[in-house]
């Protein structure tokens, strides 16, 4: 399954926002008109599902456009910028293959409605699972409309089948996915748990957990349990072993962003609330923060409003130092996949976890 940031499904919902406007509302002009009758064939033709996984490829291009010209555009950019991008950079002319021109379309009219629609083509990159399922979506209107297509829009469409089917040869991951990863320590080394969502990740976790469980002393049957209650009371009880779940995407080594991901150095953290501490716990981060990293319990950080802490477990030697509340956020943190938390004074609450008024 897809990984996007907040703000790429808020762009994908502009655009679609932006296309329905356009389509049912077109100003009176005739360019206007015939865009919306443009877009209508469009809708016709592919249907709104297939439609729709088309426009969610468009995202990266709108996001590159808007970072371009940010500093200087005076106007907002879901009502403005981005029906002005369509309308300036989308090619309808065929209705069952709408793209992204190579060039955007000059356009004089005050609302930005360029006129004619020029058949201008690009072949597309396969770089994602919604690409493929845009392709297969107009594969399969073309089989169930054959007469929808004339020879140019059959044509564009084998040779489209074709790219992808060169794209699927080279290699067997033709596309960038996101797997879930989880890393446990125990006594007698680390396991590696890789699953392609955090529901298969999690039953891997708790096999392991329920294979030991009596090592804890927890008398209640664990093939009775809930695998989040297994994992979290296993690990909460036991006196040394620990584990870290993480998120990370896997790249094709053909894929144009391969050298991006290998030069940039990511991870995962929270913003929590310090309410989540007792104000006893938030007087030792203090005095920690400013002990030598050698002598601190934990290795953490002081922020301008808080601390950064990790969420990994230290030695059981370091761990008896560290209060119940601070432990407790730490197993949140391992249990949601991060690998830090950030403590700060505005941060947001979890329902999950205590709040302390101080």
């Amino acid at each position: 399954m897809a990984h996007y940031k907040l703000s790429d499904l808020e762009t994908a919902a502009c655009l679609w926002e932006a296309i329905l406007e356009l389509r049912d509302r077109p100003a009176t002009d005739p360019d206007a008109i015939g865009l919306a009758l443009a877009m209508r064939k469009a809708f016709n033709a592919l249907g709104t599902a297939a439609l729709r996984y088309v426009v969610v490829t468009w995202v990266d291009a709108v996001e590159a456009a808007w970072t371009a010209s940010e500093g200087d555009y005076p106007l907002s950019f879901d009502w403005d910028f981005v029906p002005r991008w369509i309308v300036d950079s989308i090619d309808w002319s065929d209705p069952q293959h709408p793209v992204i021109r190579e060039k955007p379309a000059a356009s004089n009219a005050p609302d930005g409605i360029p006129a004619p629609f020029e058949a201008i083509r690009h072949a597309p990159t396969w770089a994602s699972y919604h690409d493929h399922l845009a392709l297969l979506a107009r594969a399969r209107a073309a089989l169930e409309t054959p007469d929808d297509l004339d020879a140019a829009a059959l044509a564009a469409l084998i040779e489209d089948i074709g790219i992808c089917e060169d794209a699927l040869s080279q290699s067997q991951l033709p596309w960038p996915i996101d797997v879930h990863a989880a890393v446990i320590e125990h006594r007698h080394g680390t396991n590696i748990h890789v699953a392609v969502d955090t529901g298969a990740l999690d039953a891997e976790i708790a096999a392991f957990c329920r294979e030991w469980w009596s090592e804890i002393d927890d008398e209640r049957d664990p093939e009775a349990l809930p695998e989040a209650e297994v994992i979290a009371t296993y690990f909460d009880q036991h006196p040394s072993e620990s584990y870290i779940k993480d998120q990370m995407r896997l790249v094709p080594a053909s894929h144009p962003r391969t050298a991006v991901a290998e030069r940039i150095e990511q991870g995962r953290y929270c913003v929590l609330s310090t309410a989540h501490l007792t104000v006893q716990t938030a007087g030792l981060l203090d005095q920690w923060a400013s002990w030598p990293p050698t002598d601190r319990p934990i290795d953490i950080a002081a922020s301008v409003y808080g601390w950064f802490v990790p969420t990994r477990l230290p030695g059981e030697a370091q761990q008896v130092q560290l209060p119940d509340d601070l432990l407790k956020l730490m197993a949140f943190g391992r249990e949601h996949a991060f690998r830090f938390l950030l403590l700060d004074c505005d941060g947001d609450s979890a329902d999950a976890l205590p709040v302390h008024d101080w």
